[in-house]
């Protein structure tokens, strides 16, 4: 009896010695961990509007915008300027030829120093910000809206379909010219997409800049430029850290051009654009799942920024806006 009784005795002996050691380490352990909780962890943020369906109504909005007048798909021109004269018009010998403007030639524009001028021909319809004009001098698209302008100042000219604004673009002055019967437009199928990926909607940390921080960004015909550094975000993606710097975007979003592995295959070879919240508490979610094509995708006379060296990640993101199926032709309504 006594001898089957002993390795009882001793195995209820040896658990509780044992129970004994492991409750202060699984105190310890759970202390641990209430701590870590309470300093560095946070609960995930909602993932509410980031799902297939509301990427699907990003993007029906986003093809509404590009295709709407004036959009991107009606960019057929920029025409930098010299200290001349050019003649504007459909006919042959116009120093800038659109074949949609209303006349042979509807007038002339002068650049002289930092100016530019237009006059119209007469009988031509040509209106200066919704007004009729004869004359009048061309204010740039980085005009300071507390300067006061000329009389006769205008930003922007219509002539049929036609746009017509200065803009200063790679440190010099050009016309830039937009189609709204443009053959881009006109052609436009749409831009495929990825299917949704859940797991491309990431959590990241947003690390604001100091006001001194500057990023060189290189537009595609190489003309480089310091913008300021809003923040950088950094999240975790296929197990490793990445960081992506961001400028500050329209409506207090940030904006971030990046590129991947997959750019010049599945995706576009410039790069992709990407529109990030920046979140209130340090953190925020990139849904690269809205990652979409810069207007040079679909125009050949954007001038769209190329991803910084600091924007450029290792892995493959096939996730949003796919490469467009042809690249884009000059306009037949261009000169």
């Amino acid at each position: 009896m006594n001898s089957s009784i002993a390795p009882l005795m001793i195995t209820a002996n040896s658990a509780s010695h044992t129970m004994s050691l492991a409750l202060p380490l699984l105190w310890i352990a759970l202390v641990a961990s209430v701590t870590m909780q309470s300093s560095c962890g946070k609960s995930p943020l909602s993932r509410v509007g980031f799902d297939d369906a509301a990427r699907q109504a990003w993007h029906d909005a986003r093809i509404t915008t590009l295709t709407t007048d004036d959009g991107w798909l009606t960019l057929v021109g920029l025409d930098f300027l010299e200290s001349d004269a050019y003649s504007f018009g459909s006919a042959p010998n116009c120093s800038l030829r659109y074949l949609h403007a209303s006349a042979p030639q509807i007038g002339v524009f002068t650049r002289a120093g930092d100016r530019v001028t237009f006059a119209a021909n007469s009988g031509v319809t040509v209106t200066g910000d919704g007004v009729l004009i004869t004359e009048c001098v061309l204010l740039t698209d980085d005009a300071s809206a507390l300067a006061p302008p000329p009389s006769n100042a205008a930003r922007t000219l219509r002539n049929g379909p036609l746009t017509i604004t200065l803009v200063r673009r790679n440190g010099d002055l050009a016309l830039r010219i937009k189609d709204n019967d443009s053959a881009i437009r006109r052609d436009f199928a749409g831009i495929a997409l990825f299917p949704f990926d859940e797991s491309l909607v990431v959590e990241a940390t947003v690390e604001r800049a100091n006001a001194q921080g500057t990023i060189s960004i290189t537009n595609v015909a190489g003309f480089v430029e310091q913008q300021p550094i809003a923040a950088k975000l950094r999240f975790q993606l296929q197990g490793k850290t990445h960081t992506l710097t961001a400028t500050a975007g329209s409506q207090d979003q940030l904006f971030i051009v990046f590129g991947d592995a997959s750019n010049g295959a599945a995706t576009y070879g410039g790069g992709r654009f990407l529109d990030i919240a920046p979140g209130s508490d340090g953190r925020t979610l990139i849904d690269f799942n809205r990652a979409y094509n810069p207007p040079c995708c679909f125009t050949a006379f954007a001038t769209c920024p190329l991803p910084p060296r600091e924007n450029i990640l290792s892995i493959e993101i096939e996730a949003g806006e796919r490469a467009p199926v042809s690249s884009h032709d000059d306009d037949a309504s261009a000169h």
